[in-house]
């Protein structure tokens, strides 16, 4: 039998009791409660990628933790089959003024990411998170404050074996400029991975709350092989908009997935979605809040329109190895050299920017570029400084 997870998102909890937020949370404990009565769709796990408050503080935890405590009971479950990772509003941007705002080097990232010493930015920013987090699931999982990565965990299903791999994305959000600022520290990646691996899991999946674009440009190349080589499906928030694709190595290839927010305003699409895994294929069922004629979650028909309004994803992929470049050849814009990547879209799929940052594209070489660039104008102005001196 297969097995089945709920995946949402950026909550965005207060602790002012709003209404909108509480009409929206209730229909969807309602909606999975009729889905697993009436429908038989009932979730063995839920992911939540991030953003479960609104601004980091403690009071807004215990208001998000009663309504993942009604998710859990209409589904059935128990906190243990619950999986969080942070998201740049679980960061309380009001403290940790001190401390650095990113690094700036390959050098510097390895000596902060020393798997031996605490990460101040997650004691201090993201404290209120972390203090929650050992409380809400004491005596099931405990989240590391010397690691991004885990707790790495093997869980098993009826005879399906899910590798999960938890990555705090976070550590470094401090404003509405986070983009390009934020690390992951292959020093946490790395064993984290060492370990999944030696799990002999069928699917691995990674939770994270960023997409891979918003990575410094120093580790984003390292992290994004890290995760397309040993993982196979990939969980997202953040942009608030749900979305699904593939990615392709010479390796394997990822199936990327983010669930959209599931509640930003009660007038904004808010989604989240089901997936289910059956040895060799995961099918997502995507799903959104209706506020009008009754407020309920319903089927999203608006992501997969030209397949019954699921998409099913083979599992495991193997690359198809007439989308990759070969060496040499002129026909892709002449770049010879480059690493041999591809990012494959199926035609129903909906492209959106979470599924395109694994893609290779020019901005992982922005950096370089804009030196060149700079390098090219001195060289240009110092040409026409020397055509005026001699006339």
């Amino acid at each position: 039998m297969a097995v089945t997870w709920l995946h949402i998102s950026d909550l965005h909890v207060r602790s002012d009791n709003s209404y909108d937020r509480a009409v929206v949370f209730q229909a969807l404990v309602s909606s999975v409660r009729h889905f697993r009565e009436s429908d038989g769709r009932c979730p063995d796990l839920i992911f939540a990628t991030g953003d479960i408050a609104h601004s980091g503080k403690p009071d807004e935890y215990s208001f998000a933790a009663k309504f993942l405590d009604e998710l859990l009971g209409a589904s059935g479950l128990e906190r243990t089959h619950l999986y969080v990772v942070p998201g740049n509003h679980d960061v309380d941007r009001t403290i940790g003024n001190q401390l650095t705002r990113t690094l700036y080097s390959r050098d510097e990232a390895d000596k902060y990411f020393d798997p031996g010493a605490r990460k101040l930015h997650l004691i201090e920013k993201l404290g209120a998170f972390l203090r929650w987090h050992r409380i809400f699931f004491d005596g099931i999982r405990t989240m590391p404050d010397n690691s991004t990565c885990g707790p790495v965990e093997l869980v098993e299903v009826r005879g399906h074996r899910l590798g999960i791999l938890p990555i705090n994305t976070a550590l470094f959000c401090q404003d509405d400029n986070d983009h390009e600022q934020l690390f992951v520290g292959r020093r946490c990646l790395s064993p984290a991975i060492e370990e999944l691996d030696q799990l002999s899991a069928h699917l691995k999946i990674a939770l994270m709350h960023h997409p891979l674009h918003d990575l410094s440009h120093i580790e984003r190349a390292n992290i994004k092989a890290g995760l397309i080589d040993h993982l196979d499906v990939i969980l997202s928030g953040h942009l608030h908009e749900a979305g699904s694709g593939t990615v392709e190595m010479w390796r394997g290839s990822n199936l990327y997935c983010a669930a959209g927010a599931t509640y930003q305003t009660r007038k904004w699409p808010n989604t989240a979605y089901y997936a289910t895994f059956d040895r060799d294929h995961v099918t997502i069922f995507p799903t959104r809040y209706e506020d009008h004629p009754r407020e309920a979650w319903t089927l999203d028909t608006s992501l997969f329109p030209d397949t019954g309004y699921e998409a099913s994803f083979p599992v495991p992929r193997e690359p198809d190895f007439r989308s990759f470049r070969t060496p040499g050849s002129d026909q892709y814009g002449g770049n010879r050299g480059k690493p041999l990547i591809s990012a494959r879209f199926p035609a129903w799929s909906k492209v959106i920017p979470q599924v395109a940052a694994f893609a290779p594209t020019q901005q992982d070489d922005k950096h370089v570029r804009q030196k060149r660039n700079k390098k090219r104008k001195k060289g240009q102005d110092q040409q026409k400084g020397r055509g005026k001196g001699k006339s």
